[in-house]
Order: C-alpha cells, then structure tokens, then sequence
C-alpha cells in the first residue's frame, strides 16, 4: 500500500508541476519571429496575385490569377470553393513540403480546406479562379 501511494503523489506532483497551476512561458518561444506566426491573408501577401470580387458579412471572393509557373507566398487560407474560370492545373504546398495537386477543367468547382500554403501554376496557360470563402 506504501508503494501505492508513493507513485500516486509523485504522479501528482508531476501533473501539478506541468499542468495549469504553474505559469508557462508564452507560445511561440521568443526566438521565432512575430510575422512568421502572424497569420498572413491570401490578399495582403500577395495582392498581384490575388484580387477581391466581393466581401460581405456572409462570404469573401477572391479571384486568383497566375501565368505558367508563378507561385503564390506561403499565406493562410480559410476554408473555401475553388471554381475554375480556366482550366486549373494548380499545387497546393503545406511549409513542410507536403503538396496536393489539383487539376480542374474550366467550370469546374472543388471544395479546399483552410491550411496554411502556397499555390503554384502547373499548367502551361494562365490559370484564373475564384475563391469563395464562407465567413
């Protein structure tokens, strides 16, 4: 029974030791830069890029066009409806390398979830969609 509760009050203290009760420094470290984890919108990182249609209290369009091969800066996106103008032939790479590629005909529409990227033109023509994100 000693040993029981011996392991209980070390448990204890260890959960004390980590959990709310004791101040944490804040997140992220210091040693990261305050722009790399401020959130950065499609169109303020890269409004050449990226144009506003339409904003309202219920949705925001944006309409995205690139030449063959430009890429878009890493930037936040929301979740959203991609619906393709022209035919969309597009990768969509996280910062840690991981990438989805997605090839649309024109008309064609595909739901993306919000995630952090960067967008680069596959095709060998323009690409132009729009990009509805529900607010």
């Amino acid at each position: 029974m000693g040993r029981l509760a011996l392991m209980i009050c070390s448990l204890t203290a260890i959960l004390v030791a980590q959990g709310p009760f004791r101040e944490r420094p804040p997140f992220p470290p210091d040693i990261v830069p305050p722009e790399v984890v401020k959130g950065r919108d499609a169109l303020a990182a890269d409004p050449r890029h990226y144009k506003l249609e339409l904003e309202n209290d219920s949705m925001r369009v944006l309409r995205l066009t690139l030449k063959a091969d430009e890429v878009v800066p890493v930037h936040d996106d929301r979740d959203a409806l991609f619906v393709c103008i022209k035919e969309c032939h597009i990768r969509l790479t996280r910062p840690g390398g991981r990438s989805q590629d997605i090839h649309l005909q024109a008309g064609e529409s595909r739901w993306i979830y919000g995630d952090t990227r960067s967008e680069k033109n596959l095709g060998t023509q323009p690409l132009e969609m729009l990009v509805i994100e529900p607010k």
